[in-house]
């Protein structure tokens, strides 16, 4: 999905400060306060609150229907918060669901189609992703031939197309085979080691059940479990069989 930055200081609204211009290295670029959203009278979740600078990772876990996806969105600005508000010192990608690639258009035409939306004109950009995603060898295949594993590889492509600071990731894993896992992983292990003490890295927010890659990843990780989010904790060295239990504990909480 492409996203372009939009500028709000309205109390409740969204609010973006551009590309990071202006912010420290050590400013975070995601900052959420009492973040809240209902749809009519149900309350999805409530009171969410957290901070993310460059380099930092934060993995949700929660079951099914528990808001990941909505909070996703509200922090992509295509969601208003019912309370609360979003800032973001930077652009946005996201992955999401779905795709939103172009079926008549060729994996080549898609890239470059988003690039020339965000004004980049150097076609390098292009020929870069579809190699780091393994596309090299569809580029000129209209996606409507794709398998899902392909599609998936492309969207993620597009949501990185115009090097965003803060990137935002619904299941990226989903439908990949083990080479596409482990492309993915490695290319976002390396978006996150860039902002570790050079300033040039992403905040990343990671929603995945895949606790081995969660593991891989994150700095910290989340619970939204009953309308609530528990954490950010630390991952500190935490494997997977912790997190794992922390997680049933929470979710068996009455």
């Amino acid at each position: 999905m492409i996203l372009t930055p939009q500028v709000s200081g309205a109390a409740g609204v969204n609010a973006d400060a551009g590309a990071g211009v202006g912010a420290a290295v050590t400013d975070p670029l995601l900052v959420t306060e009492a973040v809240t959203r209902r749809y009519g009278y149900r309350r999805v979740f409530a009171d969410v609150t957290f901070s993310l600078r460059r380099g930092e990772v934060l993995a949700l876990l929660g079951p099914n229907g528990a808001g990941k996806t909505t909070l996703l969105r509200v922090l992509a600005g295509l969601l208003r918060p019912s309370g609360g508000s979003v800032t973001r010192n930077g652009t946005v990608g996201l992955v999401a669901h779905n795709s939103m690639a172009y079926d008549a258009l060729t994996a080549r035409e898609n890239l470059a189609f988003a690039a020339k939306l965000w004004g980049i004109v150097d076609a390098a950009r292009v020929e870069e992703l579809l190699d780091r995603l393994g596309l090299v060898r569809w580029q000129d295949q209209r996606v409507a031939t794709f398998s899902r594993g392909m599609t998936q590889r492309l969207a993620i492509a597009r949501a990185l197309i115009h090097q965003p600071d803060i990137l935002l990731l619904d299941e990226p894993f989903h439908s990949l085979d083990d080479p596409g896992v482990a492309d993915v992983v490695r290319l976002l292990g390396e978006l996150v080691s860039e902002g570790r003490g050079r300033g040039r890295g992403r905040a990343i927010v990671l929603v995945t059940h895949q606790l081995e890659r969660l593991v891989q990843l994150a700095t910290s990780v989340g619970y939204l479990v009953h309308g609530t989010l528990v954490g950010p904790e630390p991952m500190d060295d935490r494997s997977v069989e912790t997190i794992a239990a922390r997680y049933r504990g929470l979710l068996n909480r009455a």
